[in-house]
């Protein structure tokens, strides 16, 4: 019990690093997206995300072995088996390595039909080439980092994780900005940034790995088959089960580029990135909370975990919803102030993809519980399902009922949601001997909070000016403020606030 004990006081400051770590890569993340939009333009920034979207298909192969390794490594590190951990880090290492390698042929082949699959701006047909192949060739680098990411999760060490994440994106901004004032500016030189950033990233693992858990050596002679095939039977329906969140999550751009054309993409693409930056933020909370529940399910306590994965979804849901609540709230002046005056009509849209990430994010944590029981077949069965029904439905929606961009983002929104609100939480309860209705008790005061944060942003940006930032920031002051003390005062209840003054107190 002691490491559940530890893991416990570290949860507060873990999940603060996390958030810190995030705000700033959203910062950077916004203030990108505005510069690149100024240099190259809507049509030709909306290569960017539609690249990186194609990218995430051909990180399939590696990244099931990738969300396998760290259930594998971690449960055998918390019961002190070194050397079952070390087999199963280099295992998955050596064996995402030789699937990069392999990868190396469909991807020349894509990049050289990249102008025949999509709608490419015209002029910039081969520096979007140069963009996919290096794009491509980042996704590699992280794959091979991944697993040396395993010993940060193990040791709950979020702040060394999340401040190599925070350098390899000031070093991608450093990179492109210098190419865009010193070389040309060029799609080619977005792709050279990520390259920097992932080699950044691997470099600063590898040394990580090394300083906190010398037990993981690396060595192919540590490679088995054993480990090899169970990573791989669990990672197969892990796979599906990617496959389904991709097309969840990642053909929305690829659509409206051959149905609607590269502007319409421009255009969505700034939004499609804040979704991603609220995902961003509750896969780093989440992994928080993911190591204490690999400690438990390796202990076998299971109403320890079904009572860490009750309060870790409520914890979820208020925080993700107080930038889901500001977001939606001041959608037309943060889109103003951001992108610039023409994207303010979008603020409906944002409405329509931002706020239901409250209940697709609150439910995070547990995707863990059902991973880590390794209970992923129904899961995947689902996930695919539904991810097939919203390409159709997309699709459909985009060709043969003129809503263009609110087609595919309904599409999205209603495929998505239903499938974490009716599914993944009756499921996990299932799995842990629950009633069907226990994890919808941290998802509905996050969801009453979300909407009344959102409504009162909404009147206040009817009632003043909020055309500056600074009037911005000192609107959402306030706001924040009676947000967090009847998170405190109502939305908690008096276990959940004993046991974060616990925590403060051990702090």
């Amino acid at each position: 019990m002691q490491g559940n004990n530890e893991a416990k006081y570290r949860l507060l400051p873990n999940i603060g690093t996390n958030f810190i770590a995030i705000v700033i890569s959203a910062l950077i993340g916004l203030w990108l997206t505005r510069y690149l939009i100024q240099h190259l333009g809507v049509a030709a920034y909306g290569m960017i995300p539609l690249v990186t979207q194609v990218v995430t298909y051909l990180d399939l192969f590696s990244m099931a072995i990738r969300n396998t390794v760290g259930r594998f490594v971690a449960i055998h590190f918390n019961r002190q088996e070194d050397e079952q951990s070390n087999i199963y880090f280099n295992t998955a290492l050596f064996s995402v390595i030789t699937i990069c390698l392999l990868l190396c042929i469909p991807v020349v082949i894509i990049t050289a039909l990249l102008t025949l699959i999509f709608n490419i701006p015209e002029g910039h047909e081969a520096d979007a080439r140069w963009l996919f192949f290096l794009v491509t060739l980042s996704s590699f680098l992280v794959a091979i980092t991944s697993p040396f990411l395993v010993s940060t999760l193990i040791r709950h060490r979020f702040d060394l994780s999340n401040s190599v994440r925070i350098l390899s994106k000031l070093f991608r901004v450093v990179i492109l900005v210098l190419c865009f004032k010193y070389l040309s500016v060029s799609l080619k030189y977005v792709g050279w940034s990520y390259c920097g950033m992932a080699s950044l990233t691997l470099i600063s693992s590898m040394w990580l790995t090394i300083r906190l858990t010398p037990q993981l050596r690396i060595g192919w002679k540590s490679f088995r088959w054993y480990a090899f095939r169970q990573m791989v039977g669990m990672s197969s329906w892990m796979t599906i089960n990617q496959v389904g969140t991709l097309l969840y999550l990642s053909t929305d751009l690829i659509i409206i580029n051959i149905f609607l054309g590269p502007k319409q993409c421009g255009r969505y693409g700034p939004l499609v990135l804040l979704v991603s930056l609220l995902s961003m933020l509750g896969t780093a909370i989440s992994n928080v909370f993911t190591p204490i529940a690999y400690e438990y399910i390796a202990q076998k306590q299971e109403d320890a975990l079904a009572r860490h994965a009750k309060r870790s979804t409520k914890f979820m849901g208020l925080i993700i919803a107080l930038p889901i609540g500001l977001f939606c709230g001041f959608s037309t002046p943060v889109l103003t102030q951001w992108l610039g005056t023409s994207f303010a009509d979008l603020s409906p849209l944002m409405w329509l993809l931002v706020g239901p990430c409250i209940i697709n994010i609150t439910v995070r944590p547990l995707f863990s519980i059902y991973r880590g029981m390794n209970k992923v077949k129904v899961p995947a069965i689902v996930i695919l399902a539904g991810g097939i029904t919203n390409v159709l439905l997309s699709i459909l929606l985009v060709k043969y009922t003129g809503l263009g961009l609110y087609g595919v983002a309904l599409a999205s929104v209603f495929c998505l949601t239903s499938k974490n609100l009716l599914f993944t939480p009756i499921y996990v309860a299932h799995q842990l001997g629950q009633s069907k209705h226990a994890f919808f008790e941290g998802m509905v005061p996050a969801t009453v909070m979300a909407i009344l944060l959102s409504l009162a942003g909404l009147g206040l940006s009817r009632i003043y000016d909020l055309s500056s930032l600074a009037r911005l920031c000192i609107a959402a002051v306030p706001l924040v403020i009676v947000y967090l003390l009847i998170c405190y005062w109502a939305a908690i209840n008096k276990e959940d606030r004993r046991f974060l003054l616990s925590v403060l107190r051990r702090r």
